[in-house]
């Protein structure tokens, strides 16, 4: 009997706190409002006009230098998604500003060691991370969706 009434009363508390959380709260959420009454509003992503749009550019060689001279020329060759026609223009106008970001930035991580692994291999997703940071720089946030890696090639120097 005593089993009974405990579950009961935690029923009875927990029906409590649920309709006081509706009453309170969750009615003025779902009628679009917060506990003010003001209006929420809805962040939504932008829809896409249309598939994503990929600019592609030349490849580019930056060696990675030591104190004995060129250790490696690494070769790249990447795109650029962006969601649509009118960014893809844009960045097609900035090419040369965007090609001389990326030169430094990579000509400054690899002599730093940065995007490099132990033992001697690019990694990859260290460049990738460079090459947004310094298409932010360039464009701006939110201009490029991803940076996709078509090629990469090591050579000895």
């Amino acid at each position: 009997m005593k089993k009974i009434l405990v579950i009961v009363g935690v029923l009875l508390l927990l029906g409590g706190g649920g309709a006081a959380a509706w009453f309170f709260y969750l009615k003025d959420m779902l009628a679009g409002e917060d506990a003010e009454g003001e209006a929420l509003e809805e962040e939504l992503p932008e829809e896409p006009a249309g598939p994503p749009v990929y600019v592609e550019f030349n490849p580019m060689q930056v060696p990675l230098l030591s104190e004995r001279g060129v250790e490696q020329m690494i070769t790249l060759v990447i795109a650029l998604q962006v969601r649509d026609n009118g960014v893809g223009d844009e960045v097609i106008e900035l090419a040369p500003r965007l090609n001389d970001a990326y030169l430094l930035e990579l000509y400054g991580s690899l002599e730093q060691g940065e995007v490099m692994l132990e033992n001697g291999m690019i990694d990859l997703s260290a460049v990738k991370r460079k090459l947004l940071e310094a298409s932010t720089e360039v464009l701006g946030d939110g201009m490029i969706d991803d940076i996709l890696v078509q090629m990469v090639s090591q050579r000895r120097g």
